[in-house]
């Protein structure tokens, strides 16, 4: 039973009357307006405290906190350069001096640059440190300390490019002062090695280098072993002219070389002296940074919190005016809604009811736009809705009903055993079934590649109805839907097929206007196609190809069982005669009995009206094939 409202008895029309014709959105503007005047006053109030607030704590951020952020940049910065500094004094020995300049050294110019940038930035907040109450911090005495910074970050800067410069010229394993006594000591080894008598020089030589290792592990804290290098030295240059193993040529070269030794030992010595004083320089100006950049973070913490405590004062008070204006406010925005949401709420509970109705499958139930606001706006939609609502069911219902003609079709084609009257049932049936204009099926012949018509289905009543002509269309034939369905596996629509170029028009079907041709396919093998056709634009959808996919494999099966049973009931047929007229041959008592039987039972499984056998013996065979 469906149920509508009318106008004429609608309470919610008499009870608002005009207001029901007012669109929602004025109503709330209405209902609300009042509501404008109080948020604008307080709109004012706080739009002058947040300003003045708003204003305090700029001053915070600029100044205070601003300060502290450049200061702790400055502080992160130095730090990376020390990190920098130190990862190259310790790792350019196992990285190389080339590869450890470009890893560390370069990173550590850019932090010292941004270190400066960062002192000039925070050059202009000298003037608030002489307004503010910083401790009697001066004006001048941040202006020294800025210098001051600046002084120190030239010096630590420098001091680390005399130590880089020194340690290049100090060289490593194969370059500068070291490379060089290396080169010497290898060439006295070369010299003294493995020969016999000189066991003693090669000892000495052993002592050298052991005493310039530990120094070289050690530094210039090794210095002992650097006097022991030199007594050495000295006693392997008298050991070596003493000797009367040795050829004076031999001699003269050996002191030149441990000469060269000594002038690269006593040159790399003093090079370590000077790194070792480049870098107490570096690390006494960077520790000089950080009590300057700490005091600069102190004070911009003081104004910070100067000017955070001035603005918290300030904002205290708004909120406290804000408050009050707010709650009174609340108060006659309470009254209002509860008002305006009577108003409101009853054409909602009509709506309400009817989506009731519906929701109990009542789909005819309209709602009643009994006004011109969104509320009605929504009724009208929520009419449109239930239309779509019950074009859907109808859809359902449809898709349903053809479900239902392809179980009645494959319930149908199963038990017919004629591959032909099987093929001719299911296409009439579909035609039938989808109320079609034409549908025909084609079977794949592997031999010749072809498509060929096997079965049509006429509208009930045509003259053509029973006949199916013999149309074959090659498998590989572009201008044929079916034969593109057969090629590709796949349905193939055309809801327009005059517009198509690769329609093949049927003089025999005048009418079609849509085609819809799906493949009939069993696992990997293609049986055939079934095409269908109707006499409007427009009349086939994915649905529809789904639909028909799901019948032309039942039909596909249908068709492999129909010919496996005319396969197998051929061969028995075949089995049976044979043995018939085998045991009638059996039963024959001579030899032209038999022949006569052979030739007669032959003669009536193969419907010949005439058979002739002809027997001779293997001389006679011999005897005419010499003739020819």
């Amino acid at each position: 039973m469906n149920q509508t409202f009318t106008n004429s008895t609608n309470p919610v029309e008499k009870q608002f009357g005009f207001w029901a014709r007012i669109p929602l959105r004025q109503k709330l503007l209405a209902g609300f307006g009042l509501l404008f005047v109080f948020a604008l006053i307080i709109a004012v109030i706080a739009l002058y405290g947040l300003n003045q607030v708003q204003a305090q704590y700029e001053d915070a951020l600029e100044q205070g906190v601003e300060m502290r952020r450049l200061s702790a940049l400055l502080n992160s910065e130095l730090l990376t350069a020390r990190r920098n500094e130190k990862n190259f004094l310790l790792r350019w020995r196992l990285e190389g001096f080339e590869k450890a300049y470009v890893n560390y050294i370069t990173p550590y110019l850019q932090n010292i640059a941004t270190m400066r940038g960062q002192i000039n930035s925070l050059a202009p907040f000298a003037s608030v440190i002489e307004t503010a109450e910083t401790g009697g911090y001066t004006k001048a005495q941040y202006e020294a300390d800025l210098a001051t910074l600046n002084h120190h970050i030239d010096t630590y800067e420098t001091s680390v490019k005399n130590l880089v410069a020194a340690i290049s010229q100090k060289g490593s394993i194969d370059t500068g002062f070291e490379g060089e006594f290396r080169t010497a000591a290898q060439s006295i080894a070369d010299k003294i090695s493995d020969r016999s008598g000189l066991e003693d020089i090669e000892i000495t030589y052993l002592q050298i280098r052991r005493a310039e290792k530990d120094y070289l592990e050690r530094g210039a804290s090794g210095y002992v072993y650097v006097e022991e290098v030199k007594t050495l030295v000295v006693l392997f240059k008298v050991q070596v002219t003493e000797s009367e193993l040795i050829q004076p040529k031999e001699k003269e070269e050996l002191r030149a070389l441990a000469n060269k030794y000594q002038s690269a030992f006593d040159n790399l010595v003093k090079l370590d002296q000077e790194i070792e004083i480049h870098n107490s320089e570096l690390i006494n100006a960077s520790r000089a940074v950080e009590p300057l950049a700490e005091k600069i973070t102190n004070t911009g913490a003081q104004l910070g919190a100067e000017k955070t405590a001035q603005a918290r004062s300030l904002s205290n008070q708004i909120i406290t005016i804000t408050v009050i204006i707010v709650i009174a406010v609340l108060g006659i925005s309470m009254l209002l809604a509860f008002t305006i949401s009577r108003q409101i709420s009853a054409p909602i509970v009509a709506l309400t009811h009817t989506a009731q109705e519906i929701s109990l499958g009542k789909f005819e139930t309209q709602a009643d736009v009994i006004s011109s606001d969104e509320i009605g706006v929504l009724a009208g939609t929520f009419n449109a809705m239930t239309a779509r609502l019950r074009d859907t069911l109808e859809t359902l219902n449809q898709r349903a009903t053809q479900l239902a003609t392809v179980a009645k079709i494959s319930t149908g084609t199963a038990t017919i055993r004629d591959t032909y009257q099987m093929l001719l049932s299911a296409v009439q049936l579909t035609q039938r079934g989808f109320n079609l204009y034409h549908a025909h099926v084609f079977t794949y012949n592997k031999d010749d590649e072809q498509l060929h018509i096997v079965a049509c289905g006429y509208k009930e009543g045509d003259e053509h109805e029973g006949t199916h002509g013999t149309t074959a269309i090659p498998l590989k034939q572009e201008q044929s839907l079916v034969a593109r369905a057969g090629r590709t596996r796949k349905p193939v629509i055309v809801n327009d097929v005059r517009s198509d170029p690769g329609w093949l028009p049927n003089p025999l079907l005048p009418d079609t206007r849509a085609e819809l041709a799906v493949p009939m396919v069993v696992g990997d093998e293609l049986m055939g196609v079934l095409d269908v056709q109707a006499d409007h634009i427009n009349a086939f959808d994915d649905e529809d190809a789904n639909i028909q996919m799901t019948l032309a494999a039942q039909i596909a099966t249908a068709l492999q069982n129909t010919l496996s049973y005319s396969s197998a009931k051929s061969q028995a047929d075949l089995e049976m005669m044979v043995n018939t007229i085998g045991q009638k041959i059996q039963r024959a008592g001579t030899l032209e009995d038999t022949l006569q039987i052979a030739v007669r039972e032959l003669g009536l499984a193969l419907g010949a009206s005439r058979v002739k056998a002809n027997i001779q013996s293997a001389r006679q065979e011999s005897a005419n094939d010499n003739k020819n």
